[in-house]
Order: structure tokens, then C-alpha cells, then sequence
């Protein structure tokens, strides 16, 4: 069977059925590996931005000017109802959610209403000539005539191409290997509980039914043998909407149980790095790692109470609250319209994409760090969602090793599966490689990870082109512990930045700031969308309208 698909370039379903279906697991493995999962690699990041048509130009224009529109009127409907509004009760927790309710229409805003919506008609537009972005256009032609699919990669920017029956091979695989079939009368019974807490929440009008999104895979290319044994993670498009209530419920769960037991849940990279500076005598100290295996598929209904339980002992959590929690958590998988549950006959399911599975996940992770203080100093231990890391000062291996099978026992009581690296100097954990030895720290990227960056000649807007070094420059430097760690990681993102036509020198920069910059509020944002081949100046028509209608009308100013 090798030699024979070895000699031709392609062959038919019915040949690949005959060939890869009837050979054994092994060999089937292999062949799927060497000759259909193939790697794709584009030569440019997916991020670029094709030049639209103009139609599909006008239609963006048309939806940022409804959004424009409508947030002027509620502005409008405020400010001339002042005084009903300030009465009413607003206290009320949204959640978050946009307000549903169309604003009725004001008379004082018509005429600049009308001007512009007429500015859709005066778009002009200009032919562009543009090699790169030919090879778009070329592309995505040739991608939606191919008769195959285009799976990402897990944690890389790899794409595999796999046919439509291999696909399918591996999303069975990954479904039947958790879920089984069951009635869809299961999912109107969802949906009248949750009607009920939406009712309670004041948001009904505000959210929609539950959705029955079929679910997909991408591809965990960055494990180990995954040439050979090819690993799926599967992700549920399929929301429990009240999980939007969740996610504030928790959240402050979460805030509340951290600032009070000083745990290190880390959200970001940043908060790893400050933890590692702090370490004092690193060169005394030995990391310990560990990842929780297939955390989100193995989090069960017990564990999130216990979680709860815990949280009660330092915080207030009503009765509604923890009902709530644990409706959101109530979720079916969608396939080809086919839902189905986990096999333990249970909805309870904390599924890859949900609302308020990242705050379920920080949650369960102060738990569990709770636990493992009784092994460590919780000053010496962190977690970042699945990923754990850990010091120990002046311990010999055989001490590590009790020290790991004890951390191994105690996420085992818990129903979960940890794999545990231990008496390392060094380790590459996120994006960061630290090392005890020196105290240093250096960016880190997998292996099998090509770095790519938008184009020069993407349709992005110029000003985002222009910031992409100097956002690059900034996060290498936080990264970089020194100027000389910085200067010999960036050789390889100047190289990167070449290949996408810039020509930049990255240069170190000492404590960049990496603050976000919050906007204000009571301002009215109108963002059109930007393309190249747009020739009229949008932003100057709109000022002009702004002078017109507001400037010089003393009423509406």
C-alpha cells in the first residue's frame, strides 16, 4: 500500500477507503501522517487582510454607521430625558450584555442621519496593483475550490490540510472517545431552566437561545509523536448562554478568593515574570512543572462543589449564585444537528469555548493551589489555567521525586491526571524560558512554530503597519531579562518583520510600558473601515458633516 500511493500524486476516495480503511491502526497512522495530513504553509500570516470588493466595503461602511447611529441616539434619549432617566433604577447588573431595544428615532438627528447614510453612494473607489495581494486573492480561490478541509493547529500558526472523510475520521474519533448520543428533547430542557434564571436576571430580552453550533477539532501539532500519533482537541461552538452571567458571578469569586489567600494564579506572562524576580537566592531553588492532561474534558460536577464549598468559607456565594454556576455548566455537543452528552450520563460538562470556562478553570486552580500549600509555601507555587510551576529550595532527587508523586496524589483525589517535570534549573514555561542559574530570562517559542507577521502590503490600516515593530520591540523587551538576551533573540523576529517587507531595527527597551489605554466612555466612537482602494476620504466627510449639523447648530451643541 506504500509503494503503490508512493506512485501516484493523487487517488480517488474509493482507493483511499480501500487502501488506509483496511490496513491496520498502525499503518493507517502512518500512511494518514506521511501522505494526507499535510502541512500547509502559506508564506504569510492568516491575519492579512485581502482588498475588499466594494460591495462587501459598502456593507461594512452601512453596518459601522448603524452602530454609529443607534449609540447617537441612545446619547440623544438620555440627555433629553434626563431627569426620567436619573429616576429610574440602573443598579441593576447587565452582565455586560448590549441593550437589544432598537432607540426610537430622534427628529433633532435626522438631516445628519440622512447625510450619512448618503455618504454609502458617494464611496469612490481605486484600482490598486499589488503583488502580495494577488497571491491572497489566488489563494483563497484555490482554498474554496479544493475538496479538502484546513485544520489549524492547537497552540502554533501551522494549517493541515486533511480530506473531508479524514476529517471526519478524526471528529469521530474525538467524540465518541467523551460523548454518546441522546434525545434532542435534552436540549428544550436545557433551555426552559435557563429561561428561568434569565427571567431572575433581568436579561432575557438580552440573550438568545442556546446554540446547537456543530463542533470541530484542531490538530495538537507542538505534542510529542504527533507524526505518528496524531492528537485532536475538540472545541464546542455550542454556548450555554447563561454561562454570560456565570462569568461575572465568578469572576468576582475568583478577584475576591485571590486578593484574600494571596495565591499566584497568573493571568498573563507578566505576572510569571514579576514572580521570578522575586525570588531571592534563585540559584539555591529547583523548579518543579506540571500540565494538568485534558483539564477542561476532566473538571466533573463534584469538583466544581468542592471549588464552591471552598470559595463559601471566605465569601458570601447566595444559593441563586451557585445555581446559576452550575446551570451554565449544563451543555450538549452538536453534530451534523445530532446532540450528545458526556458518557456518565451527565449535562455537566465545562466545555472549550464556553463563556465562563476560563473563570471555572481559575477557580478550580486557587482550589487546587490551596491544596498543594500543604506541600509548598503557596509563596513558591503558581498556576497559569493548566499550567503549574513550583520552587524548591535545597532538595535532593529523591526528595523531588516523593514531592512530585505527592503532588501527583493529590490532583488524582480530585479526578485529575498531571504530568510532572522536576529537578530543573531551567524551564520553558509559556512563552518564556527561566533560568535559576543566572536569574535570567529569555522569549521562548515551540519548535515547530513559524512566526509570521501581517503583511507591509496588507489592507490593514496604515497606523496598525506602522505600530507593529515597536509593539513587537516592546514585547521582546519584557521578555528579555537584559540587552544582550534581547539583541540575540531579535535577529530572528527582524527576519520575520523582513520577510513581511519591513525593515526595521528592533532596538532594547528598559521597563517598556505595558499598560492598556483605557478609553473614555462618554465618548462616541465612529470607526469606519479602512481599505486602500477607498478613495474617498471618509474621515474628512465626516467632520464636514459634524460642522454642519453640530458645530453650528447652537441647540444640538
Amino acid at each position: 500500500a506504500l509503494l503503490f500511493i508512493t506512485s501516484i500524486e493523487r487517488f480517488n476516495n474509493k482507493v483511499y477507503q480501500l487502501i488506509v480503511y483496511k490496513c491496520s491502526s498502525k499503518v493507517r497512522a502512518l500512511l494518514i501522517t506521511l501522505f494526507i495530513m499535510e502541512k500547509v504553509n502559506f508564506g504569510y500570516s492568516l491575519k492579512n487582510i485581502p482588498t475588499p470588493s466594494e460591495k462587501s466595503y459598502k456593507l461594512h461602511l452601512i453596518e459601522k454607521i448603524e452602530e454609529l447611529i443607534k449609540r447617537m441616539r441612545w446619547k440623544a434619549i438620555f440627555y433629553l430625558n434626563k431627569d426620567q432617566m436619573n429616576s429610574n433604577d440602573s443598579s441593576n447588573e447587565r452582565y455586560g450584555l448590549r441593550n437589544s431595544k432598537c432607540p426610537s428615532q430622534v427628529k433633532e438627528l435626522i438631516p445628519f442621519e440622512n447625510d450619512l447614510i448618503a455618504l454609502v453612494k458617494d464611496i469612490r473607489f481605486r484600482k490598486t496593483n499589488s503583488v502580495f495581494q494577488r497571491k491572497i486573492s489566488e489563494d483563497m480561490k484555490s482554498v474554496r475550490l479544493s475538496n479538502k478541509t484546513l485544520t489549524p493547529a492547537d497552540k502554533t500558526s501551522n494549517m493541515y490540510r486533511l480530506s473531508k472523510e479524514e476529517y471526519q475520521h478524526h471528529l469521530k474519533n474525538a467524540i465518541t472517545a467523551t460523548y454518546k448520543k441522546v434525545n434532542k428533547n435534552e436540549s428544550r430542557i436545557i433551555n426552559k431552566e435557563g429561561i428561568k434564571y434569565a427571567h431572575s436576571a433581568d436579561i432575557i430580552n438580552k440573550i438568545e437561545i442556546n446554540g446547537t453550533g456543530n463542533c470541530f477539532i484542531t490538530l495538537k501539532d507542538h505534542k510529542e509523536n504527533f507524526s505518528n500519533n496524531p492528537k485532536t482537541r475538540l472545541i464546542n461552538p455550542a454556548k450555554n448562554e447563561i454561562g454570560r452571567i456565570s462569568k461575572v458571578l465568578v469572576e468576582k469569586i475568583n478577584v475576591e478568593l485571590i486578593n484574600t489567600l494571596k495565591v499566584n494564579e497568573w493571568k498573563d506572562t507578566k505576572a510569571v515574570i514579576n514572580w521570578f524576580k522575586n525570588i531571592k537566592n534563585k540559584q539555591q531553588y529547583k523548579f518543579l512543572m506540571f500540565d494538568i492532561k485534558d483539564f477542561y474534558p476532566s473538571i466533573k460536577a463534584n469538583l466544581l462543589h468542592e471549588a464552591l464549598q471552598y470559595a463559601r468559607n471566605y465569601i458570601n456565594i447566595s444559593s441563586n449564585d451557585y445555581e446559576v454556576v452550575f446551570h451554565s455548566r449544563k451543555s450538549l455537543l452538536y453534530n451534523d444537528n445530532q446532540p450528545w452528552m458526556k458518557k456518565e450520563n451527565s449535562k455537566f460538562d465545562v466545555t472549550m469555548g464556553a463563556y465562563n470556562g476560563a473563570e471555572i478553570c481559575e477557580l478550580l486552580g486557587i482550589f487546587m493551589l490551596s491544596l498543594l500549600s500543604k506541600k509548598c509555601d503557596i509563596k513558591n507555587i503558581g498556576l497559569y489555567r493548566d499550567d503549574g510551576l513550583a520552587i524548591f529550595k535545597n532538595i535532593s532527587g529523591p526528595e523531588a521525586e516523593k514531592i512530585k508523586k505527592d503532588f501527583q496524589k493529590i490532583f488524582k483525589e480530585k479526578g485529575l491526571e498531571i504530568t510532572v517535570e522536576c529537578n530543573r534549573k531551567t524551564v520553558n514555561y509559556l512563552d518564556i524560558t527561566l533560568d535559576l542559574n543566572n536569574g535570567s530570562f529569555q522569549p521562548y517559542r515551540k519548535p515547530n512554530d513559524e512566526t509570521q507577521y501581517i503583511h507591509i502590503e496588507s489592507d490593514h490600516p496604515p497606523n496598525i503597519k506602522k505600530q507593529l515593530p515597536r509593539a513587537i520591540e516592546k514585547r521582546l523587551s519584557n521578555l528579555s531579562s537584559s540587552k544582550e538576551i534581547f539583541e540575540k533573540a531579535a535577529s530572528y523576529y527582524e527576519k520575520c518583520l523582513k520577510d513581511s517587507g519591513f525593515n526595521e531595527k528592533l532596538t532594547y527597551q528598559q521597563d517598556g510600558n505595558t499598560g492598556r489605554r483605557n478609553r473614555k466612555r462618554n465618548i462616541i466612537w465612529f470607526n469606519p473601515p479602512y481599505s486602500k482602494t477607498v478613495r474617498t476620504n471618509v474621515g474628512k466627510y465626516y467632520f464636514k458633516l459634524i460642522q454642519k449639523h453640530y458645530l453650528s447648530n447652537k441647540k444640538l451643541h
